[in-house]
């Protein structure tokens, strides 16, 4: 029990325009999702949206880069993520999930604001499914919820020295001895950012 019946999956991303290097005004852009929807949800759902030439949230230097090369990223970018940090344009993202509860078929609501900083580049999340054997079923793994690993193309952001609010929470894993690292941007309703 517990799955989610039309699933909608949303996102917004927040700009604040600055004019003499103040802020003037907020803008929200909405953010296309590969699939926002969901007829069954009881697992997990990757919200993926596709950095490209039409994204909102790259500069539009960025985007025309993109064009330039025909769609593609331009390999120099994947080898230093911090050239794709400073190609991206938002202070935070918005994502919101709603559907019917299959147990009490009331409409339900989940909402998470992400800021820019607690983004991690080069990142994919681990796998959260797996085959419990005893029962012949498929499982969520909650443990690994916010568990991460580097992508197969590029290289990542390394997470020794990334200054975000995600410090504290890889310092005490590593003072308990776990593996594996730990990323905001994830949870069981909301997803990767894939290039």
């Amino acid at each position: 029990g517990g799955e989610i019946i039309d699933g909608m999956m949303k996102v917004v991303g927040i700009k604040a325009k600055t004019k003499d290097g103040k802020i003037t005004h907020s803008q929200y852009v909405r953010v296309n999702l590969v699939d926002c929807e969901h007829p069954f949800f009881g697992r997990v759902w990757h919200g993926v949206h596709i950095l490209d030439g039409d994204s909102p949230l790259l500069n539009s230097s960025a985007k025309e880069k993109i064009r330039e090369f025909g769609g593609s990223w331009p390999e120099d970018w994947l080898v230093e993520p911090e050239k794709i940090r400073r190609k991206l344009d938002f202070q935070s993202l918005v994502i919101t999930v709603s559907g019917i509860s299959n147990i009490s078929a009331c409409t339900v609501h989940a909402y998470k604001r992400y800021k820019f900083q607690d983004i991690i580049i080069g990142f994919d999340f681990a796998p959260l499914v797996y085959e419990n054997e005893e029962l012949s079923k498929l499982e969520v793994d909650v443990g690994l919820t916010h568990d991460v690993r580097e992508q197969h193309k590029g290289s990542g952001e390394d997470l020794k020295n990334v200054h975000t609010p995600l410090e504290a929470s890889l310092e005490a894993r590593k003072s308990l001895g776990q593996q594996g690292c730990s990323t905001i941007f994830h949870e069981s309703t909301a997803g990767s950012f894939n290039s």
